[in-house]
């Protein structure tokens, strides 16, 4: 036979608390439901468990054979499950999304669930094959190509700005002419980022034209060699708040509707709304602006 884990709890509660009554109640259940788990299991082990007497149920001699055999079961079903509850919630995030976005969010959930997340920061084309190896939980990335067996809905759209430094001949202008980012160099920060595929749908087959001189790796480098100098570049406005306040940086619209890009939120199909990441991701979600 196969054995089933409530009907071995209600023969171990029957005989701990001395009684189906006392069981019933330990077990958050009525006394009927008790005493069928507990006559099934005998049903199907073929022998008596346990019997009522003056002194309450006790164990029958197959009983106490089978009692700490039942005990082990139930002892590795927790483990068994504490293998699995008790792990940490891994996000992945591209490098923008984790460095300017997430954090906030990732603490107001640790503080929520009594247990901090574990934050992966990577490029875009490392976090779509970690979440895809089931390496991260749930993933926020600038773009998802559209993996079988996972959902990716958008969470926010993310305001980019042209950034120069405090002398360039346009940091005073406020806004410029989209065709001007055709004409100069321009400082690349983190890899897959998307941004290239954000310029082509800005220019199209002109997008060939935007030069790029470095690609750095990070935004944090993007900045520092924009305030040297450098060059201009295009980045999360979110990344560049500080910056901008502290007049270190100066942060510039192109002319017409604002450029925005679209993070998303990625997670394997059909993932139970109990599981850390769906809570986490219906937090982003809610959170949303």
């Amino acid at each position: 036979m196969t054995l089933n884990l409530a009907q071995v709890r209600a023969f171990v509660a029957v005989v701990d608390s001395g009684g189906f009554q006392e069981a019933a109640r330990r077990l958050g259940c009525a006394q009927p439901t008790v005493t069928q788990l507990v006559r099934k299991l005998e049903t199907g082990l073929a022998a008596q468990l346990v019997v009522r007497g003056r002194r309450g149920a006790l164990p029958t001699p197959d009983g106490a054979r089978f009692l700490p055999h039942a005990r082990l079961l139930l002892s590795a079903e927790q483990r068994a499950v504490a293998s699995v509850a008790g792990r940490s919630l891994a996000i992945g995030a591209s490098g923008n999304v984790g460095t300017y976005l997430l954090p906030p969010l990732v603490r107001r959930f640790g503080e929520l669930s009594g247990q901090g997340p574990e934050l992966v920061i990577a490029t875009n084309p490392e976090i779509a094959e970690r979440v895809e190896a089931g390496e991260v939980d749930l993933a926020v990335m600038e773009w998802w190509d559209g993996r079988p067996g996972f959902t990716a809905e958008v969470w926010r759209r993310e305001r980019l700005v042209v950034i120069v430094a405090p002398d360039h001949p346009w940091a005073h202008d406020g806004s410029i002419p989209r065709a001007w980012l055709l004409e100069v160099a321009m400082l690349g920060g983190e890899a897959g980022s998307g941004t290239g595929r954000l310029l082509q749908g800005l220019f199209g087959d002109e997008a060939a034209r935007v030069r790029v001189t470095m690609n750095l790796g990070s935004t944090a480098a993007v900045k520092e060699a924009v305030k040297a100098g450098l060059g201009i570049s295009l980045v999360f406005l979110s990344s560049v708040r500080d910056e901008v306040l502290a007049g270190s940086l100066c942060a510039l619209d192109l002319d017409g509707a604002p450029i925005e890009k679209e993070l998303f939120v990625v997670m394997p199909e059909n993932v139970p709304p109990t599981a850390p990441s769906a809570r986490f991701r219906s937090l982003l979600l809610e959170q949303r602006p």
